[in-house]
This record gives C-alpha cells, structure tokens and sequence, in this order.
C-alpha cells in the first residue's frame, strides 16, 4: 500500500491525477509497482548522470577558455623576449681581435629559383632569409661574414667557391633546401669529394645543431646525391673546408614550420656550430676553454638533475651514487 500511495502521489505531482486513473493504480500488482519505481529511479539516475555531464562540460570549457586567456599573454612575452635576446646578441658589439673570414652562401637568386615548394615558396628567398641572420650571429662573434649576394640576384654557382677563396675565407657554408616528390624530412649536408677532416667536422657540427631544433637529422655525403666522384659545383673550386647544408625540405610542412617559426634560434645553431668547427680548426686555445666550459655545464646540470630526482621520489641514478663511492 505504500509504494501505490507513492506512486499516486507522484502522478498527482507531476501529471495530475483522476478517479480513474486512481483505479488504475490501486489494481496493478506487487512486480507492477517495483517495475514502475524502478524505472523512475533509473530515470532520475540518468538525468543526475546527464546533469553532472553538463556540469563538467562546462568546467572544463571555463577551464580551456582561463588557460588561453593565462597563457597567450605568457606566450607573447615569451616571443618578445626571444627576439631581444636574439636582437642583442645580434647588436652586440665584439671588442677582441679579428678572428677570421666566413663566406655564407645563399643557394640559388634571380632567375634561379631553386626548388619550388607550395604557394610559389622559392628556395632563393628562404636561403637568403636565414643567410641573413646567420651573419648577424656571425659578426656579434667576431668574424668577417661574406656573402656570394644579399639581394635577389643569379650568380654562376661554380663562381661562389671562387668568390670564397678570393675572401680569404677560412670556412665555406652553401645554404640550400632540400625537396622530394615522397615523404623527405630533415637536413643533410654536402661535403667536397676529397672527403677532408675540416669538412667532415663542419658538416657534423652543423646537423647535430640543427637536430637539436627539431629537425631530423640525415646524414653527410662526399660528393655529390648519386656520384661520389662529382662536386656540386659550389663546393668544387673551395679550398677551404666547405659544406654544401640543406637546411629541410620545402616540399615538407613539418619541416617548413621548423625553418618559419625558428629562423632565428636556426641561424644561432647554424652560426654556433661554425664558431665551434672555426675554433677546433684554428683556436685550438679556444676550443679547449669552450669543451672545458661545456664539461662544467653538463656536470652542473646533472647535479640539478639527480637533486631534482631525489627531492621528487628519492630516486638517484646508480651511477650517480657510484660517482660519491668513487670520490
């Protein structure tokens, strides 16, 4: 008798109730009444289920929405401070002694677009866009930078290895782009047939930088893609340690955004890679302070490192603890 009370009075609530559908009630069965009140709880269940959806829903949106207006302002001050520091390090004046020549070559000009990416994207243009920068780095360091052209212009490919021995120039960078009908992604390098150690380590040091941006790193190449008796032609008349560099692949969008979005942090890799290969070729004095430097840097950012560990889980490298044993 309670559960048809209750569900008389439910109906009453809700939808109103008559006499004979208060008949109807008092005639239905035990199992009828259990049947109906647990449908309504099942009901009520699922509206509770659908209420607390849209609930979360709606935090979750508030908490999206918070996020982007917090951390877009935090972005910007982020890319503004990038482009100071990368505006300083450019501006900054060098008060130690000349240090040497460095020809920056920037592939292709003029009528020679190079390779054609989507959208009319000229390999000229983007090579000489990082070229650019590449100087300002290179002269905040202390170098002479000469460059085969800083305008749109052609010049005869196998002139621009002559242009650098003119120079005087102690290290010769071609800057191109790569592209592939497949799937291409990554920079490689093209050193002289004659495969000599400066090259080589100039080739090395200018991917491993670059991997370090985001880029994958391929490979170094003696001669040329299908001969390794043949010189491309801008490395064919250098007598300096000369690298021909495919900085991506234009017909690649991952590699596009990495080139468009880290211009600047790329020429600074490409810039510090040559001030590393230039110092172990020619200030061997230099290169022993800047790899004792790094040494001390990298056992300080250990240290940071396993004391970060210990003070999250108490978890330290074996070898860290091998270290105190062996001290």
């Amino acid at each position: 008798m309670f559960e048809k009370a209750l569900i008389m009075s439910y109906y009453y609530i809700k939808i109103g109730i008559g006499n004979s559908n208060r008949r109807y009630i008092m005639q239905l069965t035990d199992a009828e009444i259990k049947e109906i009140l647990a449908r309504q709880k099942l009901r009520k269940r699922m509206q509770q289920k659908r209420k607390r959806r849209r609930m979360i829903f709606f935090i979750l949106l508030i908490i999206i929405v918070a996020l982007i207006v917090i951390l877009k302002p935090a972005v910007r001050i982020s890319e503004r401070l990038e482009e100071r520091n990368r505006k300083a390090a450019r501006e900054a004046s060098y008060t130690g002694p000349p240090r040497g020549t460095i020809f920056i070559d920037p592939g292709h000009g003029g009528m020679d677009s190079g390779s054609v990416g989507e959208e009319k994207r000229y390999e000229k243009d983007d090579t000489l866009r990082l070229s650019t920068e590449i100087r300002s780095y290179l002269e905040s360091y202390g170098f002479t930078v000469v460059m085969s052209r800083t305008e749109d212009k052609e010049i005869d490919r196998d002139v621009r290895g002559k242009m650098a021995n003119d120079a005087g120039a102690k290290l010769f960078i071609s800057i191109h782009r790569n592209k592939a009908e497949s799937d291409g992604q990554g920079v490689e390098a093209y050193i002289p047939k004659r495969n000599d150690e400066g090259s080589r380590l100039l080739a090395d040091n200018l991917l491993n930088a670059l991997e370090k941006e985001g880029f994958v790193k391929r490979k170094v190449t003696a001669g040329t893609l299908n001969d390794p008796d043949s010189d491309y032609e801008e490395n064919a008349a250098a007598t300096m340690p000369a690298v021909l560099l495919e900085v991506g692949f234009i017909s690649s969008d991952t590699d596009n955004a990495l080139f468009d979005d880290n211009l600047g942090r790329n020429a600074r890799a490409i810039s510090k890679a040559i001030d590393k290969t230039f110092m172990t070729l020619y200030e061997p004095e230099k290169a022993a302070e800047a790899a004792e430097e790094e040494a001390r840097m990298k056992k300080l950012t250990d240290e940071i490192l396993y004391t970060t560990l210990e003070g999250m889980s108490g978890l330290v490298p074996t070898h860290s603890k091998e270290t105190e044993f062996q001290k």
